[in-house]
């Protein structure tokens, strides 16, 4: 069976670690069973921080169980993880990126628990005078029990609503050739630029092509 990962507290040392459960059951009997898309909401330090280790714990899982080419490989390592989850955020901190979760529909004057999290995505926005217009979406992840309810559209109209507002009218991104993203963006209405052939590692040892994307927002 294909491994997956899920977030686990140790009390006595009053810290966390991920775990891997081999028998592919992450999270069960732990989140809400959502038919709808749930809810998307901006990352903020001062209400989330609480929440890197759950998306970190997503971010492995699709990883382990999707073989997704995701930044790392496997072995995977939580301290790996939860530092690169911690600089993004900083960036955040920065204005320079923005990062927007998916959650079960809840009440929002209650603080989120980690496993109410159901996906994440990101927008880079690097400074550049020449390049103000531009951003770039990296790292959609859903977590594998919440998948084809339209929680991958809702992030993405999230994060184009919100770049728009910013000006940043056109989106880039990349994902594997041949996966299963690509035909989502597709239908989100990005366009294919072109493919580069072993453009990455991914977690089965073989190299893999990349396929380019942009999208142009109205003004």
């Amino acid at each position: 069976a294909v491994a997956s990962w899920t977030w686990k507290r140790d009390r006595k040392r009053k810290k966390g670690f991920l775990v891997k459960d081999k028998t592919g059951r992450e999270g069960k009997g732990k989140h809400l069973n959502m038919s709808g898309p749930g809810l998307v909401v901006p990352f903020t330090s001062a209400q989330h921080n609480h929440l890197i280790p759950y998306l970190a714990a997503i971010h492995a899982s699709c990883i382990t169980h999707d073989r997704a080419m995701a930044t790392f490989l496997p072995p995977l390592s939580h301290e790996k993880l939860l530092s690169w989850w911690k600089e993004r955020i900083a960036e955040v901190n920065d204005g320079k990126r923005l990062i927007y979760i998916l959650v079960t529909e809840m009440d929002l004057s209650v603080k989120l628990k980690g496993p109410e999290v159901m996906g994440v995505v990101m927008l880079a926005m690097p400074f550049s005078e020449t390049g103000a217009v531009r951003a770039t979406v990296e790292q959609l992840l859903i977590h594998k029990n919440f998948r084809g309810k339209g929680g991958a559209r809702a992030l993405m109209k999230t994060v184009e609503s919100e770049a728009a507002k910013r000006g940043r009218t056109v989106l880039l991104l990349d994902t594997e050739t041949g996966g299963v993203a690509e035909q989502v963006y597709k239908k989100l209405g990005y366009v294919e630029i072109g493919q580069v052939p072993n453009y990455g590692m991914s977690p089965s040892g073989e190299l893999k092509g990349g396929t380019f994307f942009y999208k142009q927002l109205p003004p």
